[in-house]
């Protein structure tokens, strides 16, 4: 197994599994409490390593998870 990527934010990490489940690829969700952090973070792990280059290129095509984008307001010109 390998880690994708975690996030404070499970809806964030429950969506990415759910698009890993419809393209055919295993995962896991697991939670992990550390008493550095004061909310537990959520992880993703991949469960066959090798479909971690096709969960890497999906992220990357829908814009979710580790390859999400920060929400960036267009200029516009009067």
């Amino acid at each position: 197994m390998k880690m994708l990527f975690f996030s404070a934010d499970k809806s964030e990490v429950e969506h990415v599994s759910q698009e890993f489940a419809q393209a055919g690829i295993l995962s896991e969700v697991r939670t992990s409490s550390t008493k550095l952090t004061s909310s537990p973070e959520v992880e993703l792990w991949i469960k066959n390593e090798q479909d971690c280059h096709r969960a890497f290129t999906l992220c990357v095509r829908l814009g979710i998870g580790f390859a999400k984008r920060p929400f960036q307001p267009e200029e516009v010109e009067c």
